[in-house]
């Protein structure tokens, strides 16, 4: 599955991760595939669940 990389730093500048977010649009392909933005977000330490607490809301299909 794949996703926008455009979407994926939405999501991070949500999260109130801007350096990661800018990080995200460098160092990303375009679009991304889901386990490669999960590799990528995991070197920093951040999970898709600690993006979801961190939007506050319940995971949607979409989300990374």
């Amino acid at each position: 599955m794949q996703v926008t990389r455009q979407h994926l730093v939405d999501i991070l500048r949500m999260a109130a991760l801007p350096d990661l977010a800018d990080e995200a649009f460098r160092a990303l392909p375009d679009p991304v595939e889901y386990n490669h933005a999960e590799r990528f977000l995991a070197r920093y330490g951040i999970s898709k669940d600690e993006l979801i607490s961190r939007r506050g809301r319940k995971p949607v299909a979409r989300d990374v």
